[in-house]
């Protein structure tokens, strides 16, 4: 008999001992089921995650079309309720897809230096005091090395309870950025992050978290920008806790850059989540544009099939399970690709045009 006066937590936990305990019976497996997906209609986020397992396993059956995309669309909800082991998940599945199509695909040359698609030779030097973030790209003893440099600095006052809790995520999130990644056509590439936290006048990159008063500031700010686009974006982020980044008017090498991260219940001290909002941010401030649908920043989102290399991480039409469609999401070998581009061409690289009908990026399009 299942007891209805059950918490979320409670069903899915009693739910979780009968269903999985290796002595149940198939009456105690099945009411261990029910308490699960009653968790679930409770919009617990763990037990979302075990129904998702559960229909892609084959132990649930699904009366949709497509049971497989509603399964990862129950996995995303998890996820972004704040489920790890959906997060885990869900980029454990995308990766394995990726590498799956990547494999069909001869890889580049992978002892000289860097080319692009185009079999060009790729220089990236930007370095100097109005470099907020340095580049360098390197081939060096038999490997091409990307060294991505910043002075961090952490703009907060006394409403941050726990400032080396939040500095240590913001740190972390910056530096998921460091890896083995293979880049235009398969040609192994490595990227470093190298941080400093100097007193500087300008070289820097500020972290700033949006506390009440750097939240009323801002609103205040907004009020007399002229450009009513801006104004709209930095009012509607701040309204709806939306971190944010500012990277100038538009992004180039030299402009100015600060990354505003805003906590939904004021504290600052959620390690995980702050630490994946920073990766993102950062996203941001090396050049890289949304990939998600986004009303306010005129944004429709890129559809499954635009560009085939991206697709093996697409769990709905127009969701992707990136870093810069969701920030949980892992980094991708075309988002080091972008980067790349971003630092030689001095340019935003875009997965969308948006309000401007800027091009997107040139990394996009020409397979993996």
């Amino acid at each position: 008999m299942i007891n209805f006066e059950y918490t979320p937590e409670q069903a899915r936990e009693v739910g979780k001992k009968l269903f999985f305990n290796s002595t149940s019976d198939s009456d105690d497996k099945a009411s261990g089921l029910k308490l699960i997906l009653k968790a679930h209609s409770m919009h617990d986020p763990e037990a979302t995650y075990l129904v998702a397992r559960f229909l892609l396993d084959g132990i649930l059956k699904a009366n949709v079309k497509n049971g497989e995309d509603y399964a990862l669309t129950l996995m995303c909800s998890s996820a972004n309720n704040g489920c790890i082991q959906a997060r885990a998940f869900l980029n454990a599945y995308c990766e394995d897809r990726y590498q799956e199509e990547y494999d069909e695909h001869p890889s580049g040359n992978l002892h000289e230096a860097l080319v692009d698609f185009d079999g060009r030779p790729i220089k990236v030097n930007r370095q100097g005091v109005f470099t907020p973030i340095d580049a360098v790209l390197e081939y060096k003893n038999g490997s091409n090395v990307l060294t991505l440099s910043t002075n961090v600095v952490f703009l907060y006052g006394d409403e941050i309870k726990a400032p080396e809790r939040f500095s240590k995520a913001v740190i972390d999130g910056i530096l998921a950025w460091q890896g083995e990644y293979e880049v235009f056509g398969g040609q192994k590439l490595t990227v470093k992050v190298d941080l400093s936290f100097e007193d500087k006048v300008y070289d820097n990159l500020l972290i700033i978290p949006v506390t009440g008063t750097v939240g009323s500031t801002i609103e205040k700010v907004s009020n007399i920008i002229p450009l009513k686009i801006k104004k709209s974006q930095l009012t509607d982020a701040v309204k709806n806790k939306r971190s944010f980044a500012t990277i100038g008017f538009k992004w180039s090498v030299n402009s100015r850059k600060n990354i505003f991260i805003l906590s939904k219940d004021g504290c600052f001290d959620d390690y995980e989540e702050i630490k994946h909002v920073a990766k993102h941010e950062f996203g941001h401030a090396l050049g890289l544009g949304d990939l998600y649908a986004s009303a306010s920043d005129s944004l429709k989102g890129v559809n499954k099939g635009t560009f085939a290399e991206l697709d093996s991480y697409a769990i709905n039409d127009n969701f992707y399970n990136l870093v810069m469609c969701d920030h949980h999401g892992p980094i991708s070998n075309n988002d080091i690709e972008m980067v790349i581009l971003a630092f030689r061409e001095n340019e935003q690289q875009l997965y969308q045009p948006g309000r401007l009908k800027r091009k997107i990026s040139s990394a996009l399009g020409k397979g993996n």
